[in-house]
């Protein structure tokens, strides 16, 4: 293995066990546990580590307090915190993205680059997540209830919107081909290949899981990119019938405006490869 990637995940693994020692016997925190490609099983080696802090509730006043919603810094407490494990080389802190009552922050440490996103969570009220990595608990924490399935209503009906939406941006991808922007289409190619995941899931009444990677191939040439809406198209168009089953709405024949689009794009590049 080349030596920088094995530096790099020593520096991890030596975060990890630092974390679990300190911690476990500080009586600020109840309980941690990992999320994310750790808890999965799937980290490669430059994945972020994902960890949860379970903040005793005496404590949460100066731990989770919300200075900003979004920040290039932290509180001063979370920062002594963090220093607690190495130098921070990077803070950013998006509120946002934590739970009720709590923080999360993004830190990268210098000189080993290793990448964690801190969420500090108050004990009242914490549920661990069924697929999370516990580290240390020294209170049991419940275990997070699976979601009520949603109604068929409600799948139809987000299922219908995810669908014009599919629908709507393909237009403006294919105007994106005619005008040569490459970095736009692709990007986009990418989203309408997730819709179409969106709408299947559904259909189907399935929960979101993550998926890594791209769902596409790289479309470089104007054919290439066109031959891949048509291929989305194609397979948007074959779940009409299961949205409208499951009783959404769906469009008559949104693939004859899409179809004018593509002709008049074509026609573009065929003009440009004769010139």
């Amino acid at each position: 293995m080349n030596k920088s990637i094995q530096t790099y995940i020593k520096h991890r693994e030596s975060f990890l066990h630092a974390v679990v020692e300190k911690l476990s016997t500080d009586e600020r925190f109840v309980a941690a546990w990992l999320t994310g490609s750790f808890a999965r099983g799937e980290e490669d080696t430059l994945s972020d580590i994902d960890i949860t802090l379970v903040v005793a509730n005496e404590h949460c006043q100066t731990l989770c307090v919300r200075h900003d919603m979004v920040s290039a810094q932290t509180s001063k407490e979370r920062y002594d915190l963090f220093c607690l494990f190495g130098q921070p080389a990077l803070i950013h802190e998006n509120n946002s993205n934590a739970p009720e009552g709590g923080t999360f922050t993004f830190i990268a440490y210098d000189p080993s680059a290793v990448m964690v996103d801190w969420v500090l969570r108050p004990f009242s009220g914490a549920q661990r997540p069924a697929g999370a990595k516990l580290l240390f608990e020294k209170v049991k924490i419940p275990i997070q209830p699976a979601g009520e399935p949603e109604s068929q209503q409600k799948r139809a009906h987000e299922a219908s919107e995810r669908m014009a939406f599919f629908w709507m941006m393909t237009a403006i991808t294919v105007k994106y081909i005619y005008r040569q922007d490459d970095v736009f289409v692709n990007t986009w190619l990418e989203v309408l290949a997730a819709l179409v995941s969106e709408v299947e899931r559904r259909i189907k009444g399935q929960a979101w899981q993550y998926k890594r990677g791209s769902r596409n191939k790289l479309a470089i040439t104007p054919d290439e990119q066109i031959a891949a809406i048509r291929h989305l198209c194609k397979q948007m168009e074959s779940l009409q019938q299961d949205v409208a089953n499951l009783g959404g709405y769906v469009s008559e024949s949104p693939i004859v405006m899409i179809e004018t689009l593509i002709r008049v794009a074509q026609e573009k590049v065929e003009t440009n490869k004769v010139m």
